[in-house]
């Protein structure tokens, strides 16, 4: 297993020129591990290692190439355009997991030598050493997650590797056991984040407790979406992720109502209509008529200027003049013309003007106005081709203000110019933000609602026996440890004002308050990107009342909301884990996956392996422990070659 890490960082500006590289090993052993700035220094190249390019391009290449969303352009590596369709082989160039774990190795240093530094230098104080651990802790287990949601089993260690040379030969651990040991790390030191650093220059892209909890309430849905649990043993998960999504949507609240933002009046940009009705501070997407502004001002304020109110975390590429070009977001989506894209959106999305008949049924952006079909994507009339927009197009460069987009009345006209690409803004890559923890929440209350149900119905059990812990509140007022401002300090109380849904205590909601309140955080999503909606009273659709209804929209709005963003794979994979089968994830990628080697493909789609990435056939050589994908054992006899 390759872990070896090769550069330090040297401050948390993460520009080219603080960068000061030695290999791991000399860093170690050479006068290292004596003061602060040692410690501090390493944790910045954690960062580092996930603002790489290779890291990135896993990021968008594992979570969004994979998926219906996309498709390849010309302009392709055989690699990526097998890849692409379903026909990976062990030879893969993406099947080599070593940025993740390059990453993961800064932070296994950091965590075995940062206490030997605390007990050395008195500067070196118990809150500095509580922070660095978050942040180490929170890079580290993110990147362990985005390993087994592509490859399911993975080598798994804290230990750290102090040598450039070493080569560890341990086995994968199980996708399950990985995913407990990463709740119980992040449990641990969750609150050791700071709300916020008191240095403003250090205040971005560092974890703060917000990206804690946020990363807390993916990891508890995740663990929850397992087909071999009871529903009583999946309700006791769906639970944690509502309590964590809940700390989150309350911070936010009380950062939104107290105004608690530096240099930035709140309430002159959060969308008043959605706030009022659901609660929930979203940025308003709306557009100035008669401006080149570059379409959607929510959207241009979250990819275009980086670190929004929205945000909950991203990997910083541009910050107050500092810019490191963010190659691997270029390279994938970069292109403007149809004949050279890398990666091109999927007809599907909103489906060709001339053919919208044929694709009424997957259309994705279907209703009218919706802002994110024009900031994702545009239809090239040239060449009849579909080109991805979000992240990479220069937000002056995003819309013709002069052109029709169907903003007025109820019809809809998607973008049909050629539009220049730019590259200017050296976009950061998000994480987590606002939005996704309301659907993390929306979709673990859909679950326990309808497990709820189930437990109830079961004949054996007795009607309406209560299951241990399936009552009780969220504790909406509760104090957090934290105070804004300053770094590691405790002590403030975070008001709540988000859904105060009773899930676990004394008062248990309904399965039916459970729905509703799922549909009004969807509703809410929905409603800040489609401003003909808002002259209506609710969300277009009515509510729905089956679980496969619930179930489509919760993903379709996900689908919506997170194009492009590395996301929309590892939704297929995670219900399909829930299921037990792959019959969702067949239905989303057949067609796509059919277009290269399509009958072996279809084969394998009914094996939940086939999921999964291969084991690289370089480390299946180096490691004789590792144990290969089920889905590629027909490539054994080649591995020794």
């Amino acid at each position: 297993m390759i872990t070896a890490a090769t550069t330090v960082a040297v401050g948390f500006g993460f520009s080219s020129c603080d960068i000061d590289l030695l290999p791991l090993n000399e860093v170690v052993y050479e006068n290292f591990w004596t003061n602060k700035d040692d410690v501090e220094s390493v944790v910045a190249a954690s960062y580092l290692g996930m603002q790489s390019s290779s890291y990135v391009e896993r990021l968008i290449t594992w979570g969004e190439n994979r998926s219906d969303n996309t498709q390849p352009g010309n302009s392709i590596s055989e690699d990526l355009r097998f890849l692409m369709k379903g026909s990976l082989k062990t030879t893969n160039a993406y099947c080599d997991w070593a940025p993740m774990y390059k990453a993961i190795n800064y932070c296994n240093v950091v965590l075995q030598e940062a206490p030997v530094v605390k007990a050395k230098d008195p500067n070196y104080t118990e809150s500095d050493y509580r922070i660095n651990v978050a942040e180490c802790k929170f890079i580290r287990a993110y990147s362990y997650l985005t390993l087994i949601k592509t490859f399911k089993d993975v080598p798994f260690t804290f230990e750290a590797s102090l040598d450039d040379n070493q080569t560890y030969r341990l086995p994968q651990t199980k996708f399950e056991t990985i995913l407990d040991s990463l709740i119980t790390d992040i449990e641990g030191c969750k609150n050791f984040a700071p709300n916020r650093y008191s240095e403003v220059a250090k205040n971005t892209g560092r974890v703060t407790r917000v990206a804690m909890y946020a990363l807390l309430s993916e990891l508890y849905l995740w663990r929850a979406s397992d087909y071999n649990l009871s529903k009583a043993e999946q309700n006791e998960y769906y639970r944690k992720c509502i309590e964590n999504a809940d700390w989150v949507l309350n911070y936010k609240i009380n950062q939104y109502e107290t105004n608690d933002i530096e240099n930035l009046d709140l309430r002159t940009v959060i969308d008043k209509e959605v706030y009022n009705e659901y609660g929930y501070p979203l940025l308003a997407e709306e557009l100035t008529p008669g401006t080149n502004n570059g379409g959607p001002l929510a959207t241009n304020s979250i990819f275009g200027d980086g670190n929004s109110f929205e945000t909950l975390f991203e990997i910083t590429f541009s910050y107050r003049g500092q810019q490191t070009d963010n190659t691997a977001l270029w390279n994938m989506y970069g292109s403007g013309s149809s004949s050279q894209a890398v990666i091109a959106a999927d007809k599907v999305l909103e489906g060709k003007p001339e053919n919208s008949a044929s694709y009424s049924n997957e259309r994705l952006f279907s209703v009218p106005s919706d802002y994110r079909s024009i900031s994702s994507f545009y239809f090239n009339e040239s060449s009849g081709g579909y080109n991805i927009y979000k992240y990479v197009v220069d937000d002056n460069q995003a819309g013709d203000p002069n052109a029709d987009y169907g903003r007025v009345g109820t019809t809809f006209t998607p973008a049909t110019q050629t539009q220049s690409y730019s590259y200017s803004q050296e976009p950061n890559w998000i994480l987590y933000r606002l939005t996704e923890v309301m659907l993390f929440r929306a979709e673990a209350e859909i679950e326990l609602a309808f497990n709820m149900d189930a437990i109830a119905a079961e004949p054996e059990e007795g009607e309406g026996e209560e299951v241990e812990g399936e009552e009780g509140a969220i504790e909406g007022g509760e104090s957090t440890e934290g105070t804004e401002g300053t770094e590691g300090a405790e002590g403030t109380e975070i008001k709540t004002r988000a859904s105060s849904i009773a899930v676990s205590g004394s008062n248990l909601a309904t399965a039916d308050e459970l729905r509703k309140d799922a549909y009004d955080l969807i509703s809410a999503v929905y409603r800040r990107s489609n401003p003909v909606v808002k002259t209506q009273p609710k969300y277009a659709p009515t509510q729905p009342t089956t679980y496969d209804e619930y179930h489509s929209l919760l993903m379709n709005e996900r689908r919506r909301e997170f194009l492009f963003e590395g996301k929309r794979y590892f939704d297929l994979v995670r219900s399909a884990r829930r299921i037990g089968n792959t019959s969702e994830y067949r239905r989303a990628l057949a067609t796509k996956f059919a277009e290269t080697n399509g009958g072996a493909v279809a084969n394998k789609m009914v094996q939940m392996d086939f999921m999964y990435m291969p084991v690289s056939k370089n480390e299946m050589k180096v490691n004789p422990a590792l144990v290969q994908n089920s889905c590629y054992l027909d490539e054994l006899d080649n591995i020794k070659n």
